[in-house]
């Protein structure tokens, strides 16, 4: 994605700027929060476990107001990412179709000469979702997960280098994994979209002639070539999900093995 392709569509936050770095601001309290507690824990397993009761007690109620404070703030954070975050990802999506429905209102007849009715419809159904969703869910994710890797290697270089070395040994490689498997994927999820649009736009021509259809009783042969693109998304699915499985799969067995490494260079 090029330079010119991201300002293009960060234009389309500008109307609703507010709720954005709104989303963004409750984004970074939720990844903080999810540091923080753990922190806390830590603290009351480490030091006040070694002080005397009464004195543990009163830091224990007090520290659990905390936390449940904490919980509090993070669940309105969620849902205001949830919630309002995705309400303005359907009015950036509600804007983009209107914009695609006129682009194709100045379109000349040769254009509908050369497309197909289901193709273009697709373009402004399950295409503009997915593109809605990164809008939404992009940047968010984006400024979590800094959030937390960041604030992950600062409270673990306090603790102990070696666990920070330990930890970030496998980064380098996650990323080179994460790449290659996320190649494959938009391959395939972009197969899928094409997939979709053939379907789209084999159901419209049938619907739309199903008169003469009926008339020369070519029901049978109509099912069959709606089954041939059916076979075709079936399997552009099935390849998708396989990259996705070996994506998520293979992420997990990484963080597994980051836990595996912090926990010998513990010892």
């Amino acid at each position: 994605m090029n330079a010119a392709t991201l300002r293009r569509l960060a234009a389309y936050y500008k109307p609703y700027k507010r709720v954005f770095w709104t989303d963004m601001f409750f984004a970074f309290v939720s990844a903080a929060v999810a540091l923080v507690i753990p922190l806390i824990v830590r603290y009351v397993t480490s030091t006040i476990t070694v002080m005397q009761i009464k004195e543990a007690q009163t830091m224990i109620f007090k520290l659990g107001i905390f936390m449940f404070a904490l919980v509090l703030v993070q669940w309105y954070a969620n849902y205001y990412i949830s919630n309002y975050g995705h309400v303005m990802g359907a009015k950036i999506e509600y804007d983009m179709r209107a914009e695609i429905f006129d682009h194709y209102q100045k379109m000349s007849f040769s254009f509908y000469d050369e497309q197909k009715v289901g193709q273009l419809m697709s373009r402004v159904t399950s295409d503009l979702f997915d593109i809605t969703e990164l809008l939404h869910h992009g940047p968010e994710n984006i400024a979590i997960s800094m959030i937390k890797i960041i604030g992950a290697f600062v409270i673990l270089l306090s603790v102990n280098v070696y666990l920070v070395i330990a930890a970030f040994a496998l980064i380098p490689v996650m990323l080179v994994f994460a790449y290659y498997c996320n190649r494959k994927m938009k391959r395939a999820f972009r197969k899928n979209r094409e997939k979709i649009a053939e379907i789209n736009s084999r159901i419209e021509d049938n619907l739309s002639g199903i008169r003469v259809v009926k008339s020369f009783a070519n029901e049978e042969i109509e099912n069959e070539k709606f089954k041939v693109g059916n076979d075709g998304f079936l399997s552009a699915k099935k390849n998708s999900y396989h990259h996705m499985g070996q994506y998520h799969s293979g992420l997990t067995a990484f963080t597994t093995l980051i836990h595996v490494l912090v926990i010998f260079s513990a010892d």
